[in-house]
């Protein structure tokens, strides 16, 4: 009786400078083993009156707890997309508003129905075809939303590092060189030379710096004080800006094979 599944209602909360003018209501096929039958979920979508918004959706289950966990892990995915296509931080969450640090958004993104739905529709693309993609959109969302200036730094530099050790199109040329000549190699391959590079147009030493950086705070050897959180403050507003060029432009070189099992997976 242990592995029986129930249906389960799960509320999360959205939070962010978001909101739907009205409640929105669609149904998203949700589980991604080939072997496995056809699972969809009800989604709902409303408003949160200072926050956000709240998404209600069905999970099946043996217990609450692992319902919760599917639930998060579903529509987290989905909200790493949306979060990067608008551009804005979103925080998920099963706690209450009263209990996070949050701030009262008076300017909010309205959010269209498309967006909602194309949102989980990208993310069930991506996770069967682009899943190192959907990775790096993950870590672009934590570093939109978190306050802490490390973790926000960590958080696009790994954006950056997935990204490019996976799609580096000379993989060849960085045997056993690191991290460092994959982001260069791909930053050539989708910008061209340095001197072309947006945002960071002719700065041959801005990858060795971040990677500096990244190391340091990666393994303790920042202090933590008032000087070096402001010098990484200042690195922040530019490599959030090449993190996002980045995906985009990395999104549009996006080809996923879709065989005919993931085909049948997308409807």
């Amino acid at each position: 009786m242990g592995n029986v599944s129930h249906e389960w209602s799960v509320t999360l909360n959205v939070f962010g400078p978001i909101t739907v003018k009205k409640k929105i209501s669609f149904i998203q096929r949700k589980e991604i083993d080939l072997k496995s039958d056809r699972i969809y979920s009800n989604i709902e979508v409303v408003k949160n009156s200072r926050y956000g918004i709240s998404l209600t959706v069905t999970a099946f289950a043996g217990d609450l707890t692992t319902a919760k966990k599917f639930a998060l892990y579903f529509c987290g995915q989905a909200l790493d997309v949306l979060s990067y296509k608008i551009n804005l931080p979103i925080i998920l969450s099963l706690k209450e508003s009263q209990n996070l640090p949050l701030k009262i958004q008076n300017e909010r993104r309205i959010l269209t129905e498309e967006e909602l739905v194309g949102a989980f529709k990208n993310a069930r693309l991506w996770v069967l075809t682009e899943s190192t993609f959907l990775r790096a959109l993950g870590w672009y969302r934590k570093g939109l939303y978190t306050e802490d200036a490390f973790d926000k730094f960590l958080a696009f530099y790994n954006s950056i590092e997935i990204l490019c050790s996976k799609y580096n199109p000379h993989e060849e040329k960085c045997k056993n060189k690191g991290s460092k000549c994959h982001i260069w190699e791909t930053f050539k391959d989708i910008w061209g030379e340095c001197k072309e590079w947006p945002i960071i147009p002719n700065q041959l030493s801005w990858i060795d710096k971040n990677y500096e950086t990244r190391k340091d705070i990666a393994h303790g050897v920042a202090s933590i004080d008032v000087n070096v959180v402001e010098e990484i403050l200042e690195k922040i507003e530019i490599i959030q800006q090449v993190t996002f060029k980045l995906i985009v432009d990395r999104e549009k070189k996006l080809n996923p094979i879709i065989t005919e099992k993931i085909q049948s997976k997308l409807i």
